[in-house]
């Protein structure tokens, strides 16, 4: 799936839950191992040992994430 730079999307992560991200740049979920998504909710996302806030990128891999698209 091709995803827009700006598109906002809702991610299923398997270690930190599911929040609402914007993606950085524009890429292809067929092609890419990491997608560049950063935060983009007022609630902190928390991981094992990090928290990540609002604007900021968080490490989604394609093994352990799905991601919608909840606006073009």
């Amino acid at each position: 799936m091709k995803i827009k730079k700006g598109t906002i999307l809702e991610v299923n992560h398997s270690r930190t839950g599911l929040f609402y991200g914007m993606a950085m740049k524009d890429f292809d979920t067929e092609k890419e191992e990491f997608y560049p998504i950063q935060v983009a909710q007022k609630k902190t996302v928390s991981g094992l040992n990090t928290e990540w806030k609002d604007g900021e990128e968080i490490p989604c891999r394609d093994i352990l994430c799905k991601i919608k698209i909840v606006t073009k």
